[in-house]
């Protein structure tokens, strides 16, 4: 099977296409979709597993682990703050390209990466899910990762820009709440 490109090979938001977040350098996908041939593929010099180790390794890519249950009263700020320091740092170096995974990108590696968003790029919340679910709509961060998620906004941004409890069960729901204007 063909390595997977950019955003656009996850438009139906099935299987374990992994997404392009933040272009150049900001991949997020599950850990089988880690291969040999995407990493080469899509030029990844860094691997940040969260929770969950790579199946394999491939030479001359570096590996980090960071760890986080997926139990809803898990703390996720260490771990934001963490990944967030490693995403900045691999984006910094000439080349830098860095693919965050959890087992199946659904709650843990979304939930960093939108807490990265968050807090290093100045993306309000609801933007940074939309922008995530809209690419995967898979990604349901558990209620508890959401709360967190909610709470990190407001101390960083002072308000918040997301007004639920919950993500809808639905992908369907997902998408149709993160839709951009215009869209349908």
């Amino acid at each position: 099977m063909p390595p997977k490109r950019k955003a656009a090979a996850s438009k139906s938001g099935s299987g374990d296409a992994a997404i392009l977040v933040d272009p150049p350098y900001l991949y997020l996908g599950s850990c089988t979709s880690a291969s040999t041939s995407f990493l080469f593929a899509h030029a990844i010099t860094d691997v940040l597993s969260i929770g969950a180790s790579p199946p394999s390794t491939v030479p001359n890519i570096k590996y980090r682990r960071l760890s986080l249950s997926y139990d809803p009263g898990s703390s996720i700020d260490q771990v934001v703050a963490e990944a967030s320091d490693i995403i900045v740092a691999v984006a910094t170096t000439l080349a830098g390209r860095v693919f965050v995974h959890c087992f199946a990108a659904v709650s843990r590696s979304p939930t960093v990466v939108a807490g990265y968003l968050l807090t290093r790029k100045s993306v309000p919340l609801k933007d940074a899910l939309g922008r995530l679910v809209r690419a995967r709509p898979a990604i349901c961060p558990n209620p508890g990762f959401l709360a967190q998620l909610k709470d990190l906004e407001l101390r960083t941004r002072g308000e918040a820009s997301l007004d639920l409890s919950a993500f809808p069960a639905k992908k369907t729901d997902r998408v149709a709440l993160f839709s951009e204007p215009g869209q349908s």
